[in-house]
């Protein structure tokens, strides 16, 4: 077992702020990515802090959940920088660091990775009707009644019908594999643990100012309990959804108000091509040939190609999709995309014995040929 140590300040925020305040100064990090209040809209987004004052505004507890930050992190970190950078993350943005990491889009090399016990995130829409964003002590409060229901509850579902599906049905809301990882079940309100994922981050948090503490010796026992609640949730869903899309018209219809917006390939943490296939001429049709189509079956979806988008889509990220739901919140139509796209991901993930983003020493099942797989499909 890790040794923990424990920081306690007037609330969860406070103490947070406590800890990244802290790496700031016993560490050689120059900025830290961290979801921040902007000081004038009080919008939260992830910032790029250099100046440890700025961390009054941080919020990474927050149901707040606008985009996936590995996307942010690959900017960063790509290219070689002499900058020690930090990041908070999701275990959801973890993972999805791991696979742009495996496919050479990110680096570990300089940054440092901080992660914690997620409780989940509404709807960018929900959360934005909630009125959280303005005013920061509007927010403040909105995040600290959050958790206080999400940690009294030991992170069950069923007391909080705003949140998203995505965290409804994740089974990896846990850190692993972050250099530093935040533990807040089972403490006292207010107080968090904190653990070393990595020989980095035993390094980093060795002979700091806090309190050395054993891990609440519940904590296994919640975490198993929390993980079965939402493996059975996730089967519920997957299992109606097989239902509706089962079939090529009923995926179809599951994708019906599909508008070509590629708002869910924008926001997808783990989509990375330099230039898509369907931002190209080769589905640029010329106007006779819609009319030909038209004649031809007497009416014509428009736009086309949403459905051989989607499937495309499906080919490309399956095995690196880590479910954070990113795409449904970017669906300007509400079509539930991140369930459809999770589904795929996972038994496709599972057809390798690969599950994305848990750990760097998996190689990405397309890098790496093993003589006996699938014996079932090669007859040999």
């Amino acid at each position: 077992m890790e040794e923990t140590y424990e920081i306690r300040g007037t609330n969860w925020l406070d103490s947070v702020q406590k800890l990244l305040a802290s790496v700031f100064e016993t560490s050689s990090v120059t900025s830290m990515l961290v979801p921040v209040r902007h000081s004038t809209t009080h919008v939260l987004m992830p910032t790029l802090v250099s100046d440890p004052g700025e961390l009054e505004g941080a919020d990474p507890f927050a149901p707040c959940f606008p985009l996936n930050s590995a996307k942010l992190v690959s900017k960063l970190t790509k290219k070689h920088s002499n900058e020690i950078i930090a990041a908070v993350l999701r275990p959801c943005e973890l993972r999805a660091l791991v696979e742009l990491v495996k496919i050479k889009q990110a680096t570990m090399d300089n940054l440092i990775t901080i992660s914690f016990d997620c409780a989940g995130a509404y709807p960018n829409r929900e959360y934005n009707r909630t009125g959280a964003e303005g005013k920061a002590a509007e927010g403040k409060a909105k995040t600290l009644g959050f958790m206080e229901q999400r940690l009294g509850s030991k992170l069950d579902d069923d007391t909080d019908k705003q949140l998203s599906t995505s965290c409804r049905i994740c089974t990896g809301p846990f850190p692993e594999n972050a250099d530093l990882c935040i533990t807040l079940l089972d403490h006292d309100p207010g107080a968090l643990g904190v653990f070393a994922g990595t020989d980095r981050g035993r390094e980093l948090i060795m002979g700091k100012a806090f309190e050395v503490k054993s891990l609440p010796g519940t904590r296994a026992d919640t975490v198993k309990e929390v993980l079965q609640r939402k493996k059975e949730a996730a089967k519920k869903v997957f299992e109606d959804l097989a239902g509706k899309t089962a079939t090529m018209a009923g995926l179809g219809n599951y994708l019906a108000s599909c508008v070509n917006c590629y708002n869910c390939r924008v926001a997808c943490p783990v989509c990375f091509c330099r230039e898509c296939v369907f931002n190209t001429d080769v589905f640029d049709y010329e106007p006779f040939q819609y009319a030909a189509w038209a004649k031809n079956k007497g009416t014509l979806r428009m736009p086309m190609d949403t459905v051989f988008f989607h499937l495309t889509r499906m080919i490309h990220m399956g095995l690196s999709c880590v479910g954070c739901g990113q795409c449904s919140n970017a669906c300007p139509n509400d079509i539930r995309v991140a369930e459809l796209f999770t589904a795929v991901g996972k038994g496709v993930q599972q057809g390798f014995g690969y599950e994305a983003g848990k750990s760097m020493d998996d190689p990405f099942p397309l890098s790496v040929f093993f003589e006996d797989e699938f014996q079932d499909v090669t007859g040999i």
